[in-house]
């Protein structure tokens, strides 16, 4: 078994940051629709989140990209994963705060549980119009 950095790094890192509950939709998949729409499907976990401001860093990232958006950077104990539209995966969505966020992209990620996944990362995340998950 391995060390858990969140377990380890959260206590200290809530002082400035307190954790909030969330709402991790995780993306498994889609389906087509009789009319040819395709209609996303989510799994829905609870999750502990930290929240904050991008810094310049993780705005350099979306450098280029010439969004005019609301975003936060959070850090979650859990995988979550961006849309990738290579590998066909992702498209998670966090619900925290009144609003849905799409996470759009990986920044970190640290450790590993037995299947391989992050044990905990940190996603920058965008702010969705209202819709039904």
């Amino acid at each position: 078994m391995g060390l858990n950095l969140f377990l380890l790094a959260g206590p200290l890192c809530a002082q400035a940051s307190p954790p909030q509950a969330a709402v991790l939709h995780v993306s498994t998949g889609s389906t087509v629709n009789a009319d040819g729409s395709v209609t996303p499907l989510y799994t829905a976990m609870p999750v502990q989140i930290m929240v904050q401001p991008p810094g310049p860093q993780d705005l350099q990232l979306m450098e280029g990209l010439d969004q005019q958006a609301d975003l936060r950077v959070v850090y979650v104990n859990a995988a979550v994963r961006a849309l990738s539209r290579f590998s066909q995966t992702g498209g998670d969505i966090l619900e925290f705060s009144g609003s849905d966020w799409l996470v759009t992209r990986s920044v970190e990620d640290w450790g590993a549980d037995a299947s391989g996944e992050s044990e905990w990362v940190k996603v920058v995340v965008t702010r969705q119009l209202p819709a039904s998950l």
